[in-house]
């Protein structure tokens, strides 16, 4: 994705800006395979572009269970934060896995210091679960962690400029 090595976009995930193109395509070739190397749970990954003008400004994972449970994650290229495409794409992921792959439950996991993320999840209507005291290491640090869940429908969410979220598989689905 361009500009994914865009300062900022990793601060509160432990994970680094790919070092290279090819790192990064053998990175998504690995996620593209839809399955865990077990097979027990389905690895669903989308594109976040924004209509218009076309960009590209992140991307939205589902990690599905055997139990129809998702984890879900997210992430925005620093420079589209605050515009509502984070939001409008958890939206359409979440309905997506709804209506189509019977999930019902979802769970997020994020950084306690990220409050971005936490007015996201508490805007589409999930709820707090728990505190995890020093259970992640981002970047050489322990942080706190945060649990929130959500049981069924998103709260609706308004469209700033429209996303669509396109699988690595040329899937698309408009929001």
């Amino acid at each position: 994705m361009p500009g994914s090595a865009m300062p900022g976009s990793t601060i509160f995930i432990d994970d680094n800006p790919p070092e290279s193109l090819d790192s990064l395509r053998a990175r998504y070739a690995r996620l593209s395979s839809r399955r865990s190397p077990d097979g027990t749970e389905a690895w669903l990954n989308w594109a976040v572009r924004v209509v218009c003008p076309g960009n590209y400004v992140g991307l939205v994972q589902a990690t599905v269970t055997a139990s129809l449970s998702a984890l879900i994650a997210y992430v925005m290229l620093y420079a589209a934060w605050g515009n509502g495409y984070g939001r409008e794409a958890v939206a359409a992921m979440v309905e997506h896995l709804l209506k189509n792959c019977g999930v019902s439950t979802f769970c997020a996991l994020v950084d306690a210091r990220n409050q971005p993320s936490i007015a996201l999840l508490r805007a589409l209507g999930f709820t707090f679960d728990q505190h995890r005291t020093g259970a992640a290491l981002l970047h050489g640090d322990v942080a706190d962690e945060l649990e929130f869940r959500l049981e069924g429908a998103p709260a609706p969410t308004v469209t700033p400029q429209g996303t669509i979220l396109s699988d690595w598989h040329g899937t698309k689905t408009e929001h």
